[in-house]
Order: C-alpha cells, then structure tokens, then sequence
C-alpha cells in the first residue's frame, strides 16, 4: 500500500496555477490517474513522493477505493 504525491501545473490564458494531488494505491509503480486530464491541455507533473504506508484498515480501505485529495 503506498500515498504518492504529484505537483501539477497547469498554465492558461488566466495564469499559472499549481495543484498537489494524492493518491492511495496498491503496487510500487504508480501510474498518474488519466480522469484528471483534459483534452488538448498541456500539464506539467512531476512526482513529489511515493511512500509506503504501513498496513491498517483505514489506509487499506483508502487504497482499495483509490482515495484521493486534490489540494
């Protein structure tokens, strides 16, 4: 079970925003969640952190859904 963190940011006509997302998952080699791009837009994402997260039943609940916070 593992938490990964990406930076992304998104530059627009109206400026330059950035975004952490993180996500709970299973496996080591984490894949970025294609349902958070758009269509013809240019993102910048770059892989803060993977940590590996010690077995609980909350934090396995969290990984079986693919919890995820977008701050």
């Amino acid at each position: 079970m593992y938490k990964t963190t990406w930076m992304i940011t998104d530059e627009s006509d109206e400026g330059t925003f950035k975004t952490e997302l993180t996500l709970y998952h299973f496996g080591k080699s984490p894949k970025f969640p294609s349902w958070y791009m758009e269509e013809n837009h240019v993102y910048e994402i770059e892989m803060i952190w993977n940590f590996h997260l010690i077995v609980r039943p909350s934090i396995f609940f969290k990984c079986l859904t693919h919890q995820y916070i977008i701050k």
